[in-house]
């Protein structure tokens, strides 16, 4: 028999693997072959779609739209075959009642009945629509902010769950042990939980598909540092929103938040896709494990035009693949398919989605190139570099036969910027797209990754690159951008990552490339200041009307009126001396009376 809960968190406490503070060795790969089921599974699995905002709001409703009756039946209507059902299994209350813990905060931390008894007729309305199911762990704040207290409750509640819904047939509901770990759910700390809790699943559910993600939020950077258990029912899941100054343009849970009126669909856009989806599949077959790609989404304010392309390209690329897929969102407000108060779906996006047609996958010529921005790329000395360490993070920068040497020594906060070598002061032009490219290697597996953007408050992020994992031979990596407006204070930085590494990096460049970017361009939208009390908009009135605050909550509707040259909004009517931001555009506005 299984060792039971308690005889668990004492072993692991005992060893080190769970709530251990060292450092784990290198991570290797497990030697496993998925079962024939499991990969049946994942095709099962399909087309899906997620129920964001919902069961993984603190509370129901806490975000602004519940889950009512109809919900899973016209997911399946729309051809959907899949849900993946995110679950705050750390929040308060179900539907009725939000005063209640879920589970409780102390030994022997269990899940309260009611909020069973909701999960459970979710679970039931999705069969009934004849819907594969992914149950998950999602927003578990607790454990990515104090991770040795906190996981003692986290394998307690796994082994509720799992005792739960032993019975539910394994060949259409799978369980997603943990979304997104960040925080102190470190890579090391992931990799032991994973296998701790997976071992405690399969006490009571042997057969169970079980989805598992990546560190450091759930990206496919992470897969360098996964270590899967030997286990012959694993699916991966991996979260793609490549590139994020698209995809997550206007987000209000973003700070800066990214502006808007970025388009997508370059040559180095579908390569850049392309190169990340055989990433992912080049991991997974050397694993043996099929892909559910869990998430991947862009927001709604985003050009039609662009969010379709992106929307068609990641999908046909996944299946192409043979990965399941999950849409990022159903209605969650600010990147869902089908919108509740006007009753209907996004039908543009979702032909996109569901469509046959694999030519958006042709990528063409690439495109000619004009100049390089970056002075000294082949690190002849230091010259136009400069070394940023930042919230406690040390390391050092030097350079040496044609490539620099940087170490990360200290990284408190493990946040990949906390050590960087960057380049100030660059020309961006709008409307125009960049390719960026380095060679890099380590002495350890480690990740690093790039940012460009304005080289002073308040940061604006025009390209990021996802992680680059990292190896001891030297290995190239690119991807591109496209600037929506010009800036003149441009910076480039080079994130060294939060693992303590020495990284080797050469051939640095910052093309201009002569490719403009899509032929059907997004509205340009007005420029907007404030000036004293007021909001000042020049040309056409904007289509703001709300201030939110950082969760994107509507605190202070705006009254545009006419004036000389534009529009203006009284801002004295805004809660005093609170930071708000103009919904869509991410302009911080701070009352002044």
């Amino acid at each position: 028999m299984v060792e039971s809960l308690r005889e668990f968190v004492s072993r692991f406490r005992m060893v080190g693997m769970v709530l251990g503070l060292g450092a784990l060795a290198v991570p290797v790969q497990a030697a496993h072959r998925s079962s024939d089921a499991v990969k049946a599974f994942n095709k099962t699995l399909g087309r899906g779609i997620n129920l964001g905002d919902l069961l993984e709001a603190p509370y129901e409703g806490a975000w602004g739209i519940e889950l009512d009756t109809a919900d899973l039946s016209r997911i399946a209507a729309k051809g959907f075959r899949s849900v993946r059902i995110p679950i705050r299994w750390d929040g308060k209350g179900d539907d009725k009642d939000h005063t209640f813990e879920r589970a409780l905060r102390t030994s022997p931390y269990t899940v309260d009945p009611r909020f069973f008894a909701r999960v459970d007729a979710v679970v039931e309305q999705a069969r009934r629509a004849h819907l594969a199911i992914v149950l998950n762990d999602h927003h578990h704040d607790s454990l990515f902010r104090d991770f040795e207290n906190e996981a003692p409750r986290f394998l307690a509640i796994w082994e509720q769950i799992a005792e739960h819904y032993r019975n539910l047939p394994t060949d259409s509901v799978a369980f997603e042990i943990l979304n997104e770990p960040n925080g102190q759910v470190t890579s090391d700390r992931w990799n032991r939980l994973l296998d701790t809790t997976l071992r405690i699943i399969r006490s009571s559910n042997p057969t169970r598909p079980v989805v598992v993600g990546t560190a450091n939020w759930g990206g496919p950077g992470g897969l360098g540092l996964l270590e899967l258990p030997d286990d012959t029912n694993l699916i991966l899941t991996v979260h793609d929103y490549a590139p994020m100054t698209f995809t997550y343009q206007g987000a209000s849970w973003i700070d800066p938040i990214y502006p808007t009126g970025v388009t997508w669909g370059t040559t180095l856009d579908r390569r850049a896709a392309r190169d990340g989806a055989d990433a992912i599949a080049s991991f997974a077959k050397d694993a043996d494990i099929p892909v559910l790609m869990g998430e991947f989404g862009t927001t709604v304010v985003g050009d039609s035009v662009s969010r379709s392309l992106w929307a068609a390209t990641k999908a046909r690329l996944y299946e192409q693949r043979g990965f399941s897929w999950a849409w990022w969102d159903y209605k969650e407000p600010e990147m869902g398919l089908y919108r509740p108060g006007k009753n209907d779906w996004d039908e543009h996006l979702l032909g996109a989605l569901f469509s046959s047609d694999t030519s958006v996958l042709s990528l063409g010529d690439p495109p000619a190139q004009e100049m390089d921005l970056i002075v000294n790329g082949q690190f002849d000395g230091s010259a136009g570099w400069h070394l940023v360490q930042i919230d406690s993070g040390k390391g050092t920068f030097r350079t040496d036969s044609g490539y620099a040497i940087t170490s990360v020594l200290e990284n408190p906060l493990r946040e990949a910027w906390a050590v960087e070598i960057c380049q100030k002061n660059m020309v961006l032009l709008p409307g125009r797209s960049y390719e960026v490219s380095l060679v890099a290697w380590a002495d350890t597996i480690t990740n690093i990754d790039m940012w460009v953007g304005h080289g002073a408050e308040p940061w604006d992020t025009y390209g990021t690159s996802g992680d680059f994992h990292l190896r001891t031979t030297r290995r190239s990596f690119s991807w591109g951008f496209e600037m929506a407006a010009g800036d003149s204070l441009g910076e480039v930085c080079i994130n060294l990552g939060t693992r303590k590494a020495q990284i080797r990096v050469d051939s640095v460049k910052l093309m201009l490339s002569k490719e403009v970017g899509l032929r059907e361009r997004p509205r340009v939208e007005p420029n907007i200041r404030q000036v004293g009390p007021h909001l000042v908009a020049e040309g056409r009135k904007p289509r703001e009307e709300w201030l939110v605050d950082m969760r994107g909550a509507r605190i202070c509707q705006l009254m545009w009126r006419p004036s000389v040259n534009g529009w203006l909004a009284d801002l004295r009517r805004a809660p005093s001396g609170r930071i708000l931001f103009l919904e869509h555009r991410g302009i911080r506005v701070l009352r002044c009376d």
